[in-house]
């Protein structure tokens, strides 16, 4: 479980279960921890236009709490579906060798899908 932090202060966790291995992103559902509440209420979203979507950016991730991920952004969605909110977080440009360490076989997986 990755997690994922907002200056300094743990906010939640992921898996980072998906994503896109050429670009260098990893994608996954965001599980809140106790500090989030805090965070929704006083960080800003970004201006989405959309009224159902807030987009929170300048994240960070960690592997373990403490080694922090090298990568472009870290971005934070909360979409509103009317009868359900879900959750879902963004690590952008992880370079390559660090993503196929963090995310073993996954451009193997990719390059499959292709043939």
């Amino acid at each position: 479980m990755f997690h994922i932090h907002f200056d300094g202060e743990l906010i939640g966790f992921s898996a980072l279960e998906a994503g896109d291995p050429p670009m260098g992103c990893a994608e996954g559902v965001f599980i809140p921890h106790e500090g989030f509440r805090a965070f929704q209420a006083n960080v800003p979203a970004e201006n989405d236009n959309d009224p159902a979507i807030k987009r929170w950016i300048g994240l960070t991730v960690t592997t373990d709490g403490t080694v922090q991920i090298d990568c472009v952004d870290v971005v934070l969605f909360e979409v509103d579906f009317g009868d359900e909110v879900e959750l879902r977080v963004d690590a952008l440009g992880i370079g390559n060798p660090l993503y196929e360490e963090l995310f073993p076989g996954r451009y193997a997986a990719y390059e499959a899908s292709f043939s």
